[in-house]
């Protein structure tokens, strides 16, 4: 799972017999005196650099630390720590059978690259993916064009069909597609 927080679907999933690993980071969503938002920068944007998270917690070179880090621990929960805005992941092709994003692409990058980052689970991933948006925090309508690439997002996923992966479900919140199933279709 990408941006386990806390936990609980990989303990439900773990509890069921799965083997599990989850990936956490620092939450760069909301600026604080002037920092940078992780949510609008390029995907692989080099410049982008905070010293610390929302919650005050350190982001520099080898700590490892994040904010449910202690929650995680306490369930022996394997993890792995890096940040979701940069590609590639630390994996291999295919190393996961399935690939779990719920409500946490919005904290990586903006959604003018959100489609690099389902490639990038595709790579890591050999069975299925899915994926679940948030909506549209209000504080982004102000942004140019932040929610129309956020509605060409949604749009063109709910017709996804590359990298030997297509979208086989839709969920609708509202009547808008928020929820996306990918599934291994071959090659």
């Amino acid at each position: 799972e990408l941006s386990t927080a806390h936990g609980a679907i990989l303990e439900v999933a773990r509890h069921f017999g799965h083997n599990v690993m989850g990936n956490d980071f620092a939450n760069m969503v909301y600026p604080k005196q002037g920092q940078k938002v992780a949510t609008m920068r390029p995907l692989n944007d080099e410049s982008f650099t905070r010293e610390v998270d929302d919650f005050g917690v350190p982001i520099k070179e080898g700590y490892l630390d994040w904010p449910y880090r202690y929650i995680t621990d306490s369930i022996d929960l394997p993890m792995t720590v890096f940040d979701c805005g940069n590609t590639p992941y630390p994996f291999e092709d295919k190393s996961f059978d399935v690939t779990i994003c719920l409500q946490s692409i919005e904290h990586y990058c903006h959604p003018d690259y959100w489609m690099d980052v389902v490639d990038e689970m595709c790579r890591i991933s050999r069975k299925s993916i899915f994926l679940l948006l948030n909506p549209v925090h209000s504080r982004f309508y102000k942004v140019d064009g932040y929610r129309d690439s956020y509605d060409r997002f949604r749009l063109a996923m709910c017709s996804y069909d590359r990298n030997g992966f297509e979208n086989v479900a839709v969920h609708m919140h509202w009547g808008h597609p928020v929820g996306f199933k990918l599934m291994k279709t071959g090659g």
